[in-house]
């Protein structure tokens, strides 16, 4: 495996499984996150982004709200974007029709059907109002950069390399959603089964804090102290199945 050969390196994914949570989580919020704020400090202005955004109507609800803490210069970026999304917006709505409604269609076909009309009197249009032609910019750059790291994770392991097995052990694994892909990736047993046996062993010791940290805030037992693995297991926990919370 070529370790220089992909925008999140090898030696990054090892350096994110020393962080909290999922590593493959990790590297993909932090590229949704340089993302933004690129886009506030000089993207503004970015003819290329501007019409990406006019398709995607705008960031989704998790990225935009992200947005006023990007950066300084926050706010005026913020309305500068969504100035020009507005009028996109208007724009559409100017060309909409009220007999352009999925839910208007299926009643019509009802309709038509009950009273045998011929289809061709009762005009049927597109399938909903203002739809988004693209993505949102910064789950795209999540995606790829997961995708990314996902695959120099997989190359990894099929090479037997004991750093990055070594580093997964240590790290808090990865969330069910990047364990599916991974596994469904896997072209080599070896690979398939090291990648299983980290996991359930990480399960294992994250079950046994969660179990001891349930005990402990028993009030029988609130005498005994509860470790801080213990008391951050819930988080942990829910990371396992959910993936990280995200914030810039």
């Amino acid at each position: 495996m070529n370790k220089g050969s992909q925008p999140f390196s090898y030696f990054e994914i090892l350096d994110a499984c020393k962080e909290p949570d999922c590593p493959v989580c990790t590297l993909g919020h932090v590229s949704a996150n340089r993302h933004l704020t690129s886009l506030i400090f000089d993207g503004v202005n970015d003819v290329r982004l501007r019409a990406t955004l006019r398709k995607s109507l705008g960031y989704c609800h998790e990225h935009a709200w992200l947005l006023p803490d990007a950066g300084e210069s926050a706010t005026l970026g913020i309305a500068i974007i969504h100035r020009d999304l507005l009028n996109t917006i208007r724009r559409r709505l100017d060309e909409s029709d009220f007999g352009k409604s999925s839910r208007r269609d299926k009643l019509k076909s009802v309709v038509a059907e009950a009273i045998r009309l011929d289809d061709a009197t009762i005009p049927m249009g597109p399938t909903k109002y203002l739809p988004s032609k693209a993505q949102c910019p910064a789950c795209e750059r999540r995606d790829e950069a997961e995708n990314l790291a996902l695959k120099s994770l997989i190359d990894a392991l099929e090479d037997q390399d004991e750093q990055m097995a070594e580093a997964l052990k240590m790290s808090d694994g990865l969330c069910l959603s990047h364990l599916r892909q991974t596994l469904e990736s896997m072209r080599s047993r070896q690979a398939f089964d090291k990648l299983v046996t980290i996991t359930q062993d990480q399960l294992s010791a994250l079950i046994l804090e969660l179990d001891e940290f349930i005990r402990k805030s028993d009030h029988r037992f609130r005498r005994e102290k509860i470790s801080d693995n213990e008391r951050e297991s819930w988080r942990r926990a829910l990371q396992r199945v959910v993936g990280p919370k995200t914030g810039i």
